[in-house]
């Protein structure tokens, strides 16, 4: 960058300097050559008007040469300073017009010099006015500015690129900074940042952005860490439980139990089944892959489908609070997975009752479910939709079988998934238990199934 910037500059300085001292010979030629033809047309009058006499008079300031030659060239009249000398042209010129010519060498002396040769009518016929003027001052006038140039455009050009070499260390330095810094981190420890410039430009910016993308890849590595350390908790008691079912029934094949051992390796068979099926899901959220299609779900449906599956799970009463037609826009899979889980997780801590209601107001719908169990403290409820979370209390793994603690965290994200939210609330009749309610936008406005069925509100009797 220093190199092609003092190229540049260099160029440009250059072709300035030859340009100008150019220009300044130009002009001072030309000033001398218009200060020669208005001395030839003031001595060409006077020798026209036969007032000129044999020795041509200088002004105070001149330092020019005059003559005046008759047609045969012969000199007439001189000024002092060329007095006796040949002519100063030899011959005079051809054309009887105004000539401006260079001259290297005079009689009177060496050059160069400026002519200017102006045609008179004498009287005793045609001739010549000559003024030659000397351009050793004009060529000492123009060295002298290219001698300038000479040493000034190093000198100049030295300064140029001493500053351009420091500006432009400046600019990279912190670039090369963050390049050291970010050649040592690793996947292993993402816990460093890049030094952010104390300038605010365009580098600080991307010291900024590139730190926060390191906070965000040591977020996502700490989740994936966590999330494979708990995974791989999860998954190794009921394997464990598995290989001893499995060992005992192999060492007595004899036993007529053993083939109990099947219907519990079933059973802890089905629940890793659901659980690798929700760590999946959870793996592809934090990975941030795109949800599936969506569509126009009407929420009552699944609803009443909910309700109908956790009442042919038998064990509590399950009570239908209320449901109006809500149709929302996502994915239907996925929605139903949300009421399968709170539905699950309200009749595992139930001790008798489990409530379902579904309301709309003018853009939302809200679904809720109500347990009658022993509750939630207030300070858990935010902890209780974290990954791999149970409460110490009658909501930890109870003797049913309880879950691997993902149910409530994946609920959260496809709440989130779909721009709504989810909270825990106490009963609103003063009742233990606790109420999970999820809010979410409403689709524009359509026609569901239940309106045109009932067109209003569906109340169930409560049915054990």
């Amino acid at each position: 960058m220093t190199l092609t910037a003092s190229a540049v500059v260099a160029l440009t300085l250059l072709a300035s300097g030859i340009t100008l001292v150019l220009l300044l010979q130009q002009s001072l030629i030309a000033s001398l050559d218009t200060v020669a033809t208005d001395r030839a047309q003031a001595v060409a009058s006077l020798a026209g008007a036969g007032e000129l006499g044999p020795t041509v008079t200088n002004t105070g300031s001149e330092n020019s040469l005059v003559q005046v030659v008759d047609s045969s060239n012969m000199v007439i009249a001189a000024t002092s300073n060329i007095d006796g000398q040949e002519p100063i042209l030899t011959p005079p010129p051809s054309v009887g017009v105004i000539t401006v010519l260079s001259v290297d060498r005079l009689p009177a002396g060496d050059g160069p010099f400026r002519v200017v040769a102006t045609p008179v009518r004498l009287p005793a016929g045609n001739g010549w006015v000559y003024v030659a003027t000397s351009t050793i001052q004009v060529d000492a006038a123009v060295g002298n500015l290219a001698a300038f140039f000479g040493v000034g455009l190093p000198l100049v050009l030295i300064i140029v690129t001493w500053a351009l070499w420091h500006a432009v260390g400046q600019v990279i330095r912190p670039v090369d900074a963050i390049r050291r810094r970010a050649s040592v981190i690793g996947g292993e420890d993402l816990s460093q940042r890049v030094p952010v410039p104390n300038s605010s430009d365009e580098i600080a910016s991307l010291a900024v952005t590139m730190n926060e993308m390191l906070e965000r890849l040591e977020a996502a590595a700490l989740r994936q860490r966590q999330f494979v350390g708990d995974a791989s908790h999860e998954l190794r008691s009921p394997l464990a439980a598995l290989q001893v079912q499995v060992e005992v029934a192999l060492a007595h094949p004899e036993d007529p139990r053993s083939h109990l051992v099947l219907e519990d390796v079933q059973g802890q068979v089905v629940r890793m089944s659901a659980l690798i099926d929700d760590l999946l899901f959870l793996a592809r959220s934090a990975e941030g892959a795109p949800r599936g299609p969506t569509s126009l779900v009407d929420l009552d449906d699944l609803v009443l489908s909910e309700l109908h599956r956790l009442r042919e799970l038998g064990g509590h009463t399950i009570e239908l609070d209320g449901v109006r037609a809500a149709r929302v826009e996502g994915s239907e899979r996925d929605l139903a997975r949300l009421l399968r889980n709170l539905g699950d997780n309200a009749r595992e801590h139930a001790r008798s009752l489990v409530s379902i209601r579904l309301t709309t107001t003018e853009n939302t719908a809200e679904f809720s479910v109500t347990d009658d169990g022993d509750g939630i403290r207030v300070e858990d409820r935010d902890r209780v939709f974290e990954r791999f979370t149970r409460l110490d209390d009658a909501r930890s793994r109870t003797a049913r079988g309880g879950g691997a603690g993902v149910g409530l965290s994946i609920v959260t994200q496809i709440v989130r998934d779909h721009h709504g939210t989810i909270t825990v609330e106490d009963r609103s009749d003063g009742q233990a238990g606790v109420v999970f309610v999820v809010r979410l936008p409403l689709a524009p406005r359509g026609v569901t199934r239940l309106e045109k069925e009932t067109a209003g509100e569906v109340a169930d009797p409560p049915v054990s």
